[in-house]
């Protein structure tokens, strides 16, 4: 099973959560800062998964999980994955 990755920016994100789009969230913690985040959707049965990324780079942005929390809270998402990178 191939999964198409694609990085967009949070506007675009919050498009695809409204959508319903993307049924699944993991929070990922970031290789490089510890007790940093990256945000990733998932959506299996198109076998895609979108992260958020900065809106003037294509680099991932990172949250920390309490900033993370919110943003989903806002967006009435009951439930996310945390994976941390050990």
């Amino acid at each position: 099973m191939a999964v198409t990755f694609y990085n967009v920016k949070e506007g675009e994100f919050v498009r695809l959560i409204e959508s319903q789009s993307i049924s699944k969230i993991i929070a990922q913690e970031s290789a490089d800062s510890p007790l940093k985040f990256h945000v990733v959707g998932i959506n299996p049965k198109a076998e895609t998964a979108y992260a958020v990324r900065h809106g003037r780079t294509n680099t991932l942005r990172t949250w920390r999980l309490d900033n993370l929390g919110l943003f989903l809270k806002e967006l009435k998402i009951r439930t996310w994955e945390v994976q941390y990178k050990y």
